[in-house]
């Protein structure tokens, strides 16, 4: 494809690239299918792997040094190659470090799990931890939001109502983004995020899975992720699709998390009796992948033709 079809959407209508919905809305269905995924990834880890720290342990830092390694090889790539890397390479490194390494901390220091009046077990010693861990999250996100630069979306927003953007100057001119960097750096921040918010209130301690705070901050949280979706669909380049649906659809995992609290249905993704259901997800994952890294991309921006 020419460069001049590239930058101009209007010469290859017959392509289902050049529809602006149908890409946003395939965009946000791939980064939520990576949910599923790492569910997948860390049962199978969990459950299946020997129980030795050299296998179960060593082997997901090793995947974690690949996480890494992809973010870094994606910060020379182009806005969609570079996104799509970043967000796998964070995929591997918050599933493998993270994850495991809650496990491994849990277990470790025989961390018990946290249980309701009744008894019945709410959330896992690991869930502990990450609940702990609040406390530095919030000080990164305000470090992160001090940052002149930074585009996130939510956080400028409660900058600008803070009426903090007058007092940290104007963004660098001409700066090119690292999108492999951003995007890992927002999955990493938005998982962290949503768990935190999650466990907090499913903390009987804090409310409880059928307490009314628990039910009010779903329903804000359900209309939050409708709005997104609905801006989501409004994005109109490929690479920056794909760095706001990581966003958006973060944001909207937490309705499927809470709903299995409530017995609403059962997560065919922490099943292992449920493998061809596994590779069907996988299956589509992969080749969505494949789809979005053939986008074609304009070699003088590094982006993508803005749709229309």
């Amino acid at each position: 494809m020419s460069t001049e079809a590239i930058s101009n959407p209007a010469t290859s209508k017959s392509s289902i690239r050049a529809n602006t919905v149908f890409m946003a809305l395939l965009v946000y269905f791939f980064v939520t299918l990576q949910k599923p995924i790492s569910h997948m990834y860390v049962v199978s880890m969990i459950y299946a792997i020997p129980n030795s720290e050299t296998w179960k342990y060593g082997m997901t830092f090793a995947i974690g040094c690949i996480g890494i390694a992809l973010i870094f090889w994606g910060l020379r790539k182009d806005e969609v190659k570079g996104s799509l890397m970043g967000f796998l390479g964070a995929m591997l490194v918050w599933d493998s470090w993270v994850e495991m390494g809650l496990d491994f901390f849990e277990h470790a220091n025989s961390i018990p799990m946290v249980k309701d009046a009744e008894g019945t077990p709410v959330l896992l010693g690991s869930h502990n931890i990450l609940e702990i861990s609040s406390i530095f999250l919030v000080f990164m996100l305000m470090m992160t939001m001090f940052q002149k630069d930074m585009r996130c979306r939510m956080l400028m927003w409660i900058r600008k109502q803070c009426g903090m953007r007058e007092g940290l100057g104007k963004p660098t001119p001409g700066l090119k983004p690292q999108t492999s960097r951003i995007a890992a750096t927002e999955y990493v921040f938005v998982n962290w995020f949503m768990y935190v918010l999650m466990i907090g209130i499913l903390d009987p301690r804090i409310a409880g899975t059928y307490h009314p705070a628990t039910y009010a901050l779903s329903a804000a949280i359900f209309i939050w992720s409708v709005y997104l979706l609905y801006k989501q669909s409004k994005q109109n380049e490929v690479g920056l699709m794909i760095r706001y649906a990581i966003g958006a659809a973060g944001v909207a995992w937490y309705n499927w998390e809470i709903t299995t609290y409530w017995g609403w249905y059962k997560e065919f993704w922490i099943d292992p009796n449920q493998m061809g259901k596994w590779a069907i997800v996988l299956a589509l994952f992969i080749g969505i992948f494949i789809f979005l890294w053939k986008t074609p991309v304009n070699p003088d921006t590094g982006k993508s033709a803005k749709l229309q």
